[in-house]
């Protein structure tokens, strides 16, 4: 069989698939059952996944082994769905979801597919479009590109406009999410001016409020609430998307639901109904006015209302519509249809870029940005949310900053906190991660300049990268281990990774190991806290093995065991304290008084620690300390100390980590 590259709208509730035919002409693909979408719930049946219709019918008779509403779940690390044994997060849900699509698009279309263009909500953020394309490379798709839903609608819907000048505004309130998006047509061109939405807003939240009245009522008249059941629930939910259906076409509807033997017979209006779900509607108005105020357009400006997916047939909705744009809304394109339909378009157009033939048709797309994208800073002593690149900018795009400069001498790393969001608060924003740049060159404070690019690719997915501008390389980067969050950043509450490493060589014996062991247990003492963790290494000097803590009680056994003997290896010590902190940056603290038998390993282990973000800190104990050595292994004289009694080491350990804190 031949290959070919598919359309896929994954749809919170729904989903359906397309492609483009040997006439240029795209296509709904039906599933094995013959229908044109596919719900988009999985069934587990014993060792058996099923999905679609048949999960759809048993999802009452076995609640517990049925999963549906997955895409409201994309990018969060918290959902998991438990079966058997294994606990199932979102993108191996949706990758179940793709793979039956696939597979029904292969037995339709008797070839082999392997390429795709897939879906999001316009309003999807970096996690959410990461998790989408993970499940179709899950499925194994090559996911060609992502594309926001109503840009694929106005593309399905444009193909047949080409030449024209229009503006459209695209109205998208499906299953599980609302997006609404401002597009230009003109000539063979479709560019998108802004969006707005909420991937937290559908046509299950109008179900919510019918299914809560029901069980409210039930509850008043027999004191028990069905939603405690989960077959109770979902027997409730699915009479209530029937009910919903109805009052589409007819002003009431008569529900009947009985429960642990108590009937509930009642009648709901369509009157009702909108009554109960006002202040959603209400809620895409607000936005349609807000995507069009950042459009800069008026009302009067629009040309077209585009209406996409299922819950757009609701009475008051299209009334809405009626009412703000004093127009009937276009029904050229079927809104369940119409998504999938722009995906197979233009995933032909990008397979046959990809491979070097003429597209099917002479169209282009030019998307937007969802949303901000942004970094937190110190503005006036408090963390803000500086904008690199605003909402609506056509993608891709970049940004460059070149205003970071180190603050400590030596310092190897800089921290970002990356955010997408408007608010100035970093609390009120989507955290899409705290990277931590390395393998900036020792040098002065403030001498290092580092530039920063931001860039949104033409998957609106997030892209960041660091250039030492002295030397014009690239820094190698990665996501912080570090498990603290924007809260404690705001209190100020960073932690701090603490590596004592001492010297247990025999020039060490008597006053100054004694001393060096006295002034790290007033340092634990001090400044061990639940934010900060901390081990002591000496090879082989401690009997017991090395414990990455914070709590003293793990540290004091450890420094009663410091026993000097034999040569020193502060080499093998630093070594162990690196892997400790798995090469992250953090704070090696050498205490010896410099007496080793081979430099060159230790000052070689150093420069590895300081390549990866650590600073390496040096104090010398003892009447006769070998300083020049001590100061060779820091990446500036500052960062050695003398320390002749307890006294000392302890102030100097304390003046350390507030001087990094």
């Amino acid at each position: 069989m031949s290959s070919l590259a598919i359309g896929i709208d994954l749809g919170t509730t729904f989903s359906a698939v397309a492609h483009v035919n040997q006439h240029g002409v795209p296509e709904i693909l039906p599933n094995t059952h013959g229908d044109r979408i596919t719900p988009s719930i999985i069934l587990f049946e014993g060792d058996d996944i099923v999905i679609g219709i048949e999960a759809q019918r048993n999802a009452v008779a076995y609640p517990e082994q049925v999963v549906q509403f997955v895409k409201r779940h994309m990018g969060d690390n918290d959902f998991h769905f438990f079966y058997r044994g294994k606990n199932w997060n979102a993108v191996e849900l949706s990758s179940l979801i793709l793979r039956d699509l696939k597979k029904g698009a292969e037995a339709r279309l008797r070839k082999t597919v392997k390429q795709a263009v897939v879906t999001v909500p316009a309003y999807f953020g970096d996690k959410e479009r990461r998790a989408t394309i993970a499940a179709g490379e899950m499925a194994g798709l090559e996911v060609l590109k992502i594309i926001n839903e109503p840009t694929a609608a106005a593309v399905a819907y444009g193909i047949n406009h080409l030449g024209s000048e229009r503006r459209c505004l695209v109205f998208d309130l499906g299953g599980g999410t609302f997006d609404v998006t401002i597009i230009i047509i003109e000539g063979n061109s479709i560019r998108v001016r802004s969006t707005a939405g909420d991937h937290q807003l559908g046509g299950k939240d109008w179900d919510d409020r019918l299914i809560k009245h029901l069980a409210d009522k039930f509850k008043k008249e027999y004191n028990m609430d069905p939603l405690e059941d989960a077959l109770a629930t979902h027997e409730l939910r699915g009479r209530c998307v029937s009910a919903k259906l109805t009052l589409t076409m007819r002003p009431e509807v008569k529900i009947d639901f009985r429960y642990k033997g108590r009937p509930l017979r009642t009648t709901v209006t369509r009157e009702e109904f909108e009554g109960l779900t006002a202040d959603l509607l209400a809620r895409t108005e607000e936005m349609t006015r807000y995507a069009l105020q950042e459009a800069n357009f008026s009302i009067d400006d629009i040309d077209t209302v585009l209406l996409v997916g299922g819950s757009t047939r609701m009475p008051m909705v299209r009334k809405r519509i009626r009412e703000m744009f004093n127009r009937e809304p276009s029904t050229e394109i079927n809104p369940d249809e119409c998504v999938a339909l722009g995906a197979a378009l233009t995933a032909a157009l990008t397979a046959a870029h990809q491979q070097g033939q003429k597209p099917p048709v002479d169209v282009s797309t030019h998307d937007v940005s969802g949303h901000s994208l942004g970094m937190v800073a110190y503005k006036d002593g408090n963390l803000s949310n500086t904008h690199i690149i605003k909402r609506n900018t056509p993608i891709p795009c970049e940004r460059k900053k070149e205003h970071f400069t180190t603050t400590h001498p030596g310092q190897s790393m800089i921290d970002l906190w990356l955010l997408q969001g408007e608010r100035k608060d970093p609390l009120a924003c989507n955290e899409l991660g705290h990277f931590e740049f390395y393998g900036i060159p020792a040098r002065p404070a403030g001498q290092s300049q580092i530039s920063i690019t931001y860039r949104y690719n033409e998957n609106g997915i997030v892209e960041v990268e660091a250039t030492d501008m002295m030397t014009g390389k690239l820094l190698s980067h990665r996501l912080s281990a570090d498990r603290y969050t924007l809260k404690d950043l705001k209190k100020n509450k960073i932690p701090a990774h603490i590596a004592v490493i001492v010297d247990c060589s025999g020039s060490m014996y008597g006053e100054p190991m004694e001393a060096a062991r006295i002034a790290i247990r007033r340092f634990t003492d001090q400044l061990l806290k639940p934010n900060r963790t901390m081990a002591i290494f000496a090879h082989p000097g401690a009997a017991k093995p090395v414990v990455v803590t914070s709590n003293p009680n793990d540290v004091y056994p450890i420094l009663g065991n410091l026993i000097p003997i034999g040569d020193s290896a502060i080499q093998r010590a630093l070594m162990l304290a690196r892997k400790a902190l798995k090469d992250r940056g953090g704070i090696y603290i050498i205490v010896s008084d410099g007496k080793v038998e081979n430099e060159e390993p230790i000052r070689k282990e150093c420069e590895r620690i300081r390549k990866f973000g650590g600073r390496v800190f040096t104090i010398g104990v003892g009447p006769a300390v070998e300083k020049d050595f001590l100061l060779q292994l820091c990446a500036t004289p500052k960062d050695y100390f003398d320390a002749y009694e307890a006294v000392d080491i302890s102030h100097a350990l304390v003046n350390i980590v507030t001087d990094i804190s």
